[in-house]
């Protein structure tokens, strides 16, 4: 498969996962708000479930804005009330541009993905369901899918993929500065391509930006797998609530 197919498997995958997080983020308040009743309760439950996630995506942002050379200020977990909304954590950073202030908004999203490839490649072993499609197709995915629940504290890590996962979506302050430097960024681009047009990467680096890009893409995959279980557990068990409720 060639490298731009792959750059577009991964945007896609990626994306799925994004919109995906969205939809469990606001399921589990849900959720939560049918069957205490209490909102306030509900986002605390919420809270407490994905601290962890909550504490990686305001820690992503910190430690980003210290390599930018940016002041961070105090760093905070738990719910605070923010216009009609409520925060669950926040990171005072200091504004360095553009530029800056985007990485800066890009870092839980960052820092999510290399967590979700460590444990994808690592704990789960997701290159062998390329293996396994590229030599038995969905059988072959199954098969191995099989294999997964005997990996040491796989509901432990299953939890961690899900809350990383859940909570790596970048916040409406993270991408505000998108649009100001995806403009610098395009121009840029735009003008390097006039100048000298699309590099081309030696066959060796091609094959390691390949297997890199193959195996980030199956991590996304296999989370993606996983989400997508959690949702439909919280879509169930929403109806449940409702049918108990009504009797």
């Amino acid at each position: 498969m060639s490298l731009p197919s792959q750059f577009l498997g991964l945007a896609l995958t990626l994306a799925l996962l994004l919109v995906l997080s969205r939809w469990i983020t606001s399921q589990v308040q849900i959720v939560g708000l049918r069957l205490t009743g209490n909102e306030r309760f509900a986002l605390t439950v919420y809270f407490l479930l994905m601290l962890p996630g909550i504490a990686l995506h305001e820690l992503s942002h910190a430690a980003m804005a210290k390599l930018l050379g940016l002041k961070v200020g105090k760093v905070t977990l738990g719910l605070r009330p923010r216009g009609k909304s409520v925060e669950l954590g926040s990171v005072t950073v200091s504004s360095g541009g553009a530029l800056r202030d985007s990485l800066v908004g890009l870092a839980p999203l960052l820092s999510g993905s290399v967590v979700l490839l460590v444990l994808g490649s690592q704990v789960f072993g997701v290159a062998a369901l390329g293996d396994a499609w590229a030599h038995g197709g969905w059988s072959g995915v199954l098969q191995h899918a099989d294999d997964l629940s005997s990996v040491p504290d796989f509901w432990l890590w299953a939890y961690v993929v899900f809350v990383v996962s859940n909570a790596m979506t970048p916040s409406p302050a993270d991408r505000r500065p998108w649009l100001i430097a995806g403009l610098y960024l395009a121009l840029a681009l735009g003008l390097a391509y006039l100048l000298v047009g699309l590099p081309v990467l030696p066959d060796a680096l091609s094959a390691k930006v390949s297997g890199a890009l193959q195996l980030l893409t199956l991590s996304f995959l296999f989370t993606l797998i996983v989400d997508f279980l959690a949702a439909v557990v919280l879509l169930l068990l929403e109806v449940l609530i409702i049918q108990v409720q009504r009797t």
